[in-house]
């Protein structure tokens, strides 16, 4: 199963998403492999820093301007028999994230409690829309999470009902504004290892079965 985490605007928390969704599945027992298509590395990067465990599963650079067929060629030579793969996918570049929209069983759209960000995750959206009218297997599915939320305020509790009006499902658990995901980066670990018994590792756990639920895994 190939899941894109993307959006059309940095700053969502995309790579925490994507990356701590791999390390839980690689946690569960899932043959897992992050590939990191975003230019500015910071999968690779989080990966390479510290000494204090390190990742359990591994992050492969993925150019997306490639073009179709060798990117395509290219997933296809490192996926071996790994079941799951997690493509933290550029901000901005619409070409790259079209590609990578055709290549996945879903993809998932984070969405922060801002205005800008839900204009960016409306584009989003409407771009694996896109890709899956081209798709004669009628894929991605599309899962827009709220991502960086802060539960009493009235941007989070408003951020749902926008959501649900760009017309795919929404997450039922949402990722909250939590600074063990700003710590685990610093210290080169994934929330699973930083902070197993965290908030931030729970709702992360969370999202992460819901997505299996999904794709019927």
């Amino acid at each position: 199963m190939i899941i894109s985490v993307l959006n059309q605007k940095g700053g969502c928390g995309k790579t925490t998403i994507a990356v701590n969704l791999a390390a839980l599945w690689h946690d569960q027992g899932r043959q897992t492999l992050l590939m990191d298509a975003d230019p500015q590395r910071s999968a690779s990067r989080w990966a390479e820093q510290g000494n204090q465990g390190g990742f359990p599963f591994p992050v492969h650079s993925l150019d997306m301007t490639l073009g179709a067929r060798k990117v395509k060629a290219e997933i296809q030579a490192v996926v071996g028999g790994r079941e799951m793969v997690v493509i933290d996918c550029p901000p901005e570049l619409r070409e790259p994230a079209m590609l990578a929209s055709l290549l996945s069983d879903l993809v998932v759209v984070p969405v922060t409690p801002s205005p800008l960000d839900i204009w960016a995750a409306e584009a989003a959206t409407g771009l694996a829309q896109d890709a899956r009218e081209l798709n004669t297997q009628g894929r991605p599915r599309v899962l827009l999470v709220p991502s960086k939320t802060h539960p009493q305020t009235l941007l989070t509790r408003d951020l749902g009902k926008a959501l649900t009006a760009l017309g795919e499902e929404v997450s039922p658990v949402g990722i909250s504004q939590r600074v063990a995901l700003a710590e685990c980066v610093i210290q080169g670990q994934t929330i699973n290892q930083y902070a197993p018994n965290s908030p931030a590792c729970e709702e992360l756990t969370r999202l992460s079965h819901h997505i299996l639920t999904l794709l019927g895994g």
